[in-house]
């Protein structure tokens, strides 16, 4: 799995796509791979309502939050409803990309959605209530705190849009293949604004960053218990 993943059978001109979102997608899906087995990715566009007022990526972090927190709740309604049976854990993993309009007025997302295979084999019909695709579409309604079935065209499910993977046959069946193609398009610098507001972020790297956040302000705050415990010198 490895090579398959560091591999570029796709050669892409340095010009033209961030070779260092590539690599990182790359690894977010490796990582995935290690902790579900078999995995269902979607790829999904998120857009914002004409008059909505976009504060940097505030709305795609409440959005994974609001993922992650619906797929606890679904796990847990499951297990007491099926005592003594088994049912599947989702940890959620994810690609996104945020790009803008020709203008660059307008912002979007571009995002990859991996899930445990074993828990959603699709994610089911557009319309239809309390599947993954409801799931997916009122996670990013909440994250915008607005409501209603009109809205629901903010999350655009493109064509061909799932892909299921198996670790044990990568190299024998053309989705890994058609993954790779798909996140690499994403890492294209165009539509990007590259600057203060971060324009990718995947699950790996972001629960990295958190880790190191926590890590710095902890010592930031010893470090200044420290100093003032010092005794001042005359």
């Amino acid at each position: 799995m490895t090579e398959l993943l560091t591999e570029n059978p796709f050669p892409l001109n340095p010009a033209t796509h961030n070779y260092h979102y590539i690599y990182r997608f790359g690894s977010t899906i490796r990582n995935a791979l290690i902790i579900h087995p078999r995995l269902l990715a979607i790829r999904i566009d998120l857009r914002f309502p004409d008059d909505y007022e976009v504060e940097g990526n505030k709305a795609m972090k409440s959005f994974m939050a609001a993922v992650t927190s619906r797929l606890e709740a679904r796990y847990w309604q499951k297990k007491r409803t099926n005592p003594g049976k088994h049912v599947h854990y989702t940890e959620l993993n994810y690609i996104w990309v945020r790009e803008h309009n020709r203008c660059g007025s307008k912002v979007h997302y571009h995002v990859v959605l991996m899930f445990n295979g074993d828990a959603f084999n699709s994610p089911g019909i557009y319309w239809n209530k309390g599947n993954l695709t409801d799931l997916i579409i009122k996670a990013w309604l909440s994250a915008l705190r607005i409501k209603g079935d009109q809205h629901r065209g903010l999350v655009y499910f493109p064509k061909h849009s799932c892909y299921r993977l198996n670790r044990k046959n990568l190299g024998s069946t053309p989705e890994f293949d058609k993954l790779m193609q798909r996140v690499e398009y994403m890492a294209k610098h165009r539509s990007k604004l590259y600057g203060k507001i971060r324009s990718m972020g995947c699950s790996v790297y972001d629960e990295t960053e958190l880790k190191n956040k926590k890590k710095r302000s902890l010592l930031a705050t010893q470090a200044s218990s420290l100093k003032t415990s010092l005794p001042q010198l005359q």
